[in-house]
């Protein structure tokens, strides 16, 4: 098992980690996601969006799992907090894909895998290394069937809200409608 370094996340990121009440105080904040997701829900209203209105797209996250160690299995025996705290600990790359963009990021891992090669980058060399441990990468699918303007946005409150310096990816998001305001 890795030894996973303190991260520091955004403020509002942070305070889920210092106290759970978020998790009974959460609907008092969903008048915002309805906010966001609103614009989105109905693209057909004349507004050109990114990539189009088709809902073909999702964002996704990839997990290590030797920093999860079977989280879903251990959870009844952790703390909520350390469950959660575990969960965003894992956490190293977020993206914005259709069909089966996650798995490329794989599929690139694979054709280097074995070769002594440095050109690898950061994302690369992670899963690597998870695959050396003999384990694997968990490809986490959410907000699914959205139109790609809606996932751009989605990935990057994900990417600012975990912190470029916590993850492989190498640029941050683009923010689309309301919340690029």
């Amino acid at each position: 098992m890795f030894i996973v370094p303190l991260k520091e996340y955004s403020w509002e990121l942070e305070q889920t980690l210092r106290s759970l009440t978020w998790q009974t105080e959460i609907l008092s904040y969903s008048h915002l996601e309805q906010t966001v997701v609103s614009q989105f829900s109905d693209p057909a209203l004349g507004r050109r969006w990114r990539q189009g209105i088709q809902r073909t797209s999702f964002t996704y996250l990839l997990l290590d799992s030797s920093v999860t160690c079977n989280l879903p299995e251990r959870r009844a025996k952790l703390p909520q907090s350390q469950v959660w705290a575990t969960f965003l600990a894992s956490i190293f790359y977020v993206g914005k894909g259709k069909r089966a963009r996650p798995f490329a990021h794989l599929y690139q891992a694979a054709n280097i895998w074995g070769q002594a090669t440095t050109k690898a980058d950061k994302k690369v060399k992670r899963i690597l290394k998870i695959w050396n441990c003999g384990l694997g990468v968990v490809c986490l699918h959410i907000f699914q069937n959205i139109i790609p303007a809606e996932a751009f946005t989605r990935e990057a409150a994900m990417l600012d809200a975990l912190g470029l310096a916590n993850l492989c990816n190498t640029r941050g998001g683009e923010y689309y409608g309301v919340a690029a305001t």
